[in-house]
């Protein structure tokens, strides 16, 4: 029997896919327009985020678990969810840490600069992993519904027969409503880069006080990474996506905090020059 995509499903693909633009985009024109950040610094982020995860991670990601490591990662959710995160962690903060140390020094003075590089580096991961899977669903779901399923099996072996059938009956049984969360995780991750970036860019511009920031950034990564396998592996969608969503609002208190203390600083110190 033919599967078919439901019209509903069809118009939330859409949403999804329109989303991965607009609130990168959106964002971007705020802090431009409003905030008066660079331009440097979104652009920079966005490239890293693609370099470093989308190519040197997964080439990390491929070596590894097609190494023996491999099926003991595989075959135990604890330790997938703990080498994932870390991993994230290192090859993302890093990443972070070297851009504004080596090419975004001259971008340190205006600290509204900490949230442009991390909506580019944010909005990159939201367009790569929301915008482009939908876009691919979407043809996928038009190409059922017009030709229907037997057409994307014409031609394929039976490994890839088997795999283009995992990914009909996935879109063919899943709920309409579902792709919100798709849209949920994305802006939760967009919070979490926004705030793991202002720790960043404390660490490299007040080194002496805030080296410790750049750790912190890195275990907070992991955390947020492995409990988000940990959520994704033993509950359902909405209730892990909203438990994810509770960690991105509780990092962004914790880098808004950190955000207000150096302003309050800032302030002070820059009082203190005046009255002298």
């Amino acid at each position: 029997m033919e599967k078919q995509i439901s019209p509903a499903s069809t118009v939330m693909i859409i949403a999804a896919l329109i989303a991965g633009i607009a609130v990168p985009v959106a964002l971007f024109l705020y802090l431009k327009k409003k905030k008066h950040a660079d331009l440097k610094p979104f652009l920079v982020g966005w490239i890293a985020f693609f370099a470093v995860v989308m190519v040197l991670e997964r080439l990390f990601h491929t070596a590894v678990l097609n190494s023996p490591l491999g099926p003991v990662l595989n075959g135990n959710l604890f330790f997938y969810a703990l080498y994932g995160g870390l991993i994230a962690g290192l090859f993302e903060e890093l990443a972070r840490y070297f851009c504004w140390s080596r090419l975004l020094r001259d971008h340190l003075d205006e600290d509204v600069n900490a949230l442009m590089y991390g909506a580019g580096h944010g909005g990159s991961e939201m367009f790569n992993l929301l915008t482009v899977t939908m876009a691919s669903n979407l043809v996928y779901a038009l190409t059922i519904n017009t030709s229907g399923s037997s057409a994307l099996m014409n031609g394929l072996s039976p490994e890839q027969a088997s795999a283009v059938g995992q990914i009909v009956n996935t879109l063919a049984n899943t709920p309409a409503y579902m792709y919100l969360f798709s849209i949920l995780e994305r802006i939760s991750a967009l919070v979490i880069q926004l705030s793991l970036s202002v720790l960043v860019f404390y660490s490299v511009k007040y080194p002496d006080q805030d080296r410790r920031l750049l750790l912190l950034s890195v275990e907070l990564h992991a955390l947020v990474d492995f409990l988000s396998v940990i959520f994704a592996g033993t509950m359902p969608i909405p209730a892990a996506e909203v438990l994810i969503a509770l960690m991105a609002l509780g990092t962004a208190w914790f880098a808004r905090m950190i955000w207000k203390n150096h302003q309050t600083e800032n302030s002070t110190e820059k009082r203190t020059a005046e009255q002298s």
